[in-house]
């Protein structure tokens, strides 16, 4: 009966640490980048990476986009519903960290891109 018990409680800590290691990886920042490190001809210089965030879940998922070359944030929210093609909604300008930020509209761009 104590071993049965025993078997139990490790299944439970087990299962209760996966869900943990899950949950503790669910809202990280990925580095977007190009596969290749190398720039494009004609450019001079690399580009710089993209740090994107996915947060929320289905219809409520939106999309952070940030750009350390002009220090800006991109908000792309309801990303799980609707058309496949998704706009930005809004940005922030960081200028300085910890000063205060403005929202800004995102420009409109066209209903679907061109090929």
């Amino acid at each position: 009966m104590q071993i049965r018990s025993a078997i139990r409680e490790l299944v439970l800590v087990g299962v209760a640490v996966s869900v943990g290691w899950w949950l503790r990886g669910a809202g990280t920042t990925v580095l977007a980048q190009r596969s290749s490190s190398t720039p494009a001809r004609g450019s001079s210089s690399v580009e710089t990476p993209l740090g994107f965030q996915m947060s929320g879940i289905g219809r409520e998922m939106g999309l952070t986009i940030y750009n350390p070359g002009n220090r800006t944030l991109y908000v792309y929210p309801g990303i799980g519903s609707g058309n496949s093609y998704v706009a930005c909604e809004y940005s922030f300008t960081i200028s300085v960290p910890g000063a205060p930020i403005q929202r800004e509209n995102c420009p409109v761009g066209e209903l679907f891109p061109q090929h």
